[in-house]
């Protein structure tokens, strides 16, 4: 009986350790949880920069699984709102605005749920084929959606970006209507594409053939940046998808009177080889301004890079000139108030750009290019919209 009952307090004690040890680990699970939840796990990383950063948008792929609730980083006592886009499962791209010299390495540490946002970026639906993207309230760009219609093309016959003044509620682009209604904010499309024997003029695309608004691939708000990707069919006239189109646009402020539009699209030719061809006139990623601005084509003024002071701010590129320029800008107004846009084409655009120039309110790039069937093609432009006089020819080199 001795023995039971020796046996039987040892049996007690030793559940009494294995009680405590367990307990022991929970609370350790529970200060971690909590340690993460307060935002205390941290993660590390070093950003070297390649050239002058000044408020630019940049990212860096890190391992991710959770998005939720909000980030910062942390560099040299200062702290900067970050925001997540989900690339799989378990990893993300973590964008900031970055401000850093060429060449120069910063460690940073990634801060979870921590407020430090300044702005938020935010869509709101305006009708059934309307999509707005606000900045603290204060619109960006719309992009126009329409369904297309047999009935009623000229309205419905391509999607487009609707760009607002940085400093008030009202556009500054054309959409439908005007001289030459076909062209619309910022839009996208070649007057000849050659593909499975015909020619597809998806520029005018008055009989029946147009680029047409699929879905949107993502969305992105938060205290960085807005945007979104739109997936856009190329059809043919029997309603038939030769090339899709994957644009990616997105906005974020830069000063009190300024924002940028970063504009990425992405073409596969899908239904057979293409070749994407026109003119400068009638093709490529372009800028139309407001009607008012055809009406009024005194006051435009185009700024140039150097190489090009000797065309006067008032004439329109001639013949020669127009070939592989990294920049070009146009100075305009509406209602009496001065706008410009600087419009940037990316180093990595294939081909040889052909620069057309408008002084009724348009302009941009023409890049002929011949596409395997199903390889992709990349166009990668920002613009910059400025509410005022247009910035110095250092200051858009910078």
């Amino acid at each position: 009986m001795i023995i039971i009952i020796i046996k039987l307090q040892k049996t007690i004690n030793l559940l009494r350790i294995i009680t405590m040890r367990n307990l022991s680990v929970f609370l350790l699970l529970l200060l971690f949880t909590a340690a993460c939840a307060d935002g205390v796990e941290e993660q590390t990383f070093e950003f070297t920069a390649s050239h002058d950063l000044e408020n630019e948008l940049v990212n860096v792929n890190l391992p991710l699984d959770d998005l939720s609730g909000d980030f910062c980083l942390e560099a040299n006592g200062e702290t900067y709102p970050a925001q997540p886009e989900r690339l799989t499962a378990t990893r993300a791209l973590l964008w900031w605005r970055a401000t850093q010299t060429a060449g120069t390495t910063v460690e940073f540490t990634v801060k979870r749920n921590t407020d430090c946002s300044e702005r938020n970026y935010a869509w709101e639906r305006v009708g059934d084929q309307s999509l707005r993207l606000l900045a603290d309230g204060r619109p960006l760009i719309q992009y126009e959606h329409p369904v297309f219609d047999l009935n009623n093309i000229e309205y419905t016959k391509k999607p487009f970006h609707h760009v607002f003044s940085p400093v008030s509620d009202d556009f500054i682009t054309k959409g439908s209507g005007g001289l030459f209604s076909h062209h619309r904010g910022i839009f996208f499309g070649y007057n000849q594409i050659e593909i499975l024997n015909q020619t597809l003029d998806i520029w005018h695309a008055a009989n029946g053939e147009r680029g047409e608004h699929e879905e949107l691939l993502a969305e992105f708000s938060g205290p960085v940046m807005g945007g979104h990707i739109a997936k856009i069919n190329w059809k043919d006239a029997e309603d038939r998808i030769m090339l899709e189109e994957r644009r990616d646009l997105r906005a974020m402020t830069h000063t009190d009177d300024s924002f940028f539009i970063d504009f990425h699209s992405r073409v596969f030719a899908i239904a057979a080889p293409a070749r994407l061809t026109g003119d400068l006139q009638h093709a490529g990623v372009q800028f139309r301004a407001a009607q008012y601005v055809a009406d009024n084509s005194d006051a435009t003024r185009f700024i140039r890079p150097e190489e090009l002071s000797h065309v006067p701010a008032t004439e329109e590129l001639g013949e020669d000139d127009r070939f592989n320029l990294p920049w070009n800008a146009m100075q305009f107004t509406i209602e009496g108030d001065t706008y410009t846009v600087v419009y940037m084409t990316h180093p990595s655009n294939p081909g040889r750009g052909e620069m057309s120039e408008r002084t009724y309110g348009r302009f941009g790039e023409f890049i002929p290019h011949h596409m395997s069937e199903g390889a992709p093609v990349d166009f990668r432009y920002r613009f910059w919209v400025i509410a005022g006089e247009a910035p110095s020819i250092d200051e858009i080199n910078a």
